[in-house]
């Protein structure tokens, strides 16, 4: 492995395990790009709409976990498998608290540069995901 790729991996990391520490505002100024490029969604969400939604994770799963499942690095772009979630305590994106487990697996590539993640691909199935929680 490269040192590109090492370095690349380490951001990628540092930045997907800080939800476990449940403060994305410090994460987010410290590994995302404030000109991040976001294709997740269709594009529908920059910087900001991106860290929004996500802090709505923590209050709606009291008990939220992040794992790390699988990473690879080529150059400076880094694809991790990853599964997420928790039992629901809190109301999520209209969903009342029905206190069911759910966890999500997903698949993010997040590309590099001077160790800041400048663009970000996403593929998960979010609907399945709330169809657990009703």
């Amino acid at each position: 492995m490269t040192q590109i790729d090492q370095s690349a991996k380490q951001v990628v990391h540092a930045f997907y395990d800080s939800y476990n520490r449940k403060d994305l505002k410090t994460s987010f100024d410290s590994h995302i790009s404030t000109d991040l490029v976001n294709h997740a969604m269709g594009g529908a969400y920059d910087r900001s709409a991106w860290l929004e939604i996500d802090s709505t994770l923590f209050p709606a799963f009291e008990d939220f976990t992040l794992t790390v499942l699988d990473q690879v690095a080529e150059g400076n772009k880094v694809a991790t498998r990853i599964s997420m979630g928790g039992r629901q305590t809190g109301e999520f994106v209209g969903l009342p608290a029905g206190g069911k487990t759910a966890f999500l697996t997903l698949t993010a590539v997040d590309r590099v540069e001077n160790g800041l993640i400048v663009e970000h691909w996403v593929d998960l199935d979010f609907s399945s995901f709330l169809e657990k929680l009703r």
